[in-house]
C-alpha cells in the first residue's frame, strides 16, 4: 500500500499534531468518524485539491484543538478575508 503524505498542508499538520495527543487522528478513516467529514474529503482538503467548507473548518479547528486554522483560512482562502487583507 502506498501512503500519500501531505506534510506541507496546514490541515494535515494540524491533524498530525492532534494525533500526538489522540491516536484516533492518525488515520483519515478514524478522523472521519470524529469530525463527520468523509476520509475522501479529508484527503482532498489535505492534498490541497479542495478547500474546506466553513462548517468543516470550524469542526476541524475544534476537534484538532487548532484555532490557527481559522486565522489561516481567513487570511489566505476566504474571499472576504483576502480582500480585507489587501486593504490593510
Amino acid at each position: 500500500m502506498t501512503r500519500t503524505v501531505s506534510t506541507g498542508n496546514l490541515f494535515y499538520r494540524a491533524r498530525m499534531r492532534a494525533a500526538a495527543g489522540n491516536t484516533d487522528f492518525e488515520s483519515r478513516a478514524s478522523t472521519a468518524d470524529i469530525v463527520g467529514i468523509s476520509s475522501t474529503r479529508l484527503y482532498q482538503i489535505e492534498r490541497g485539491l479542495r478547500q474546506p467548507h466553513r462548517d468543516e473548518l470550524l469542526i476541524m479547528s475544534k476537534e484538532y484543538g487548532a484555532p490557527e486554522l481559522l486565522a489561516e483560512y481567513c487570511h489566505t482562502m476566504c474571499p472576504v478575508g483576502c480582500m480585507a487583507m489587501e486593504h490593510d
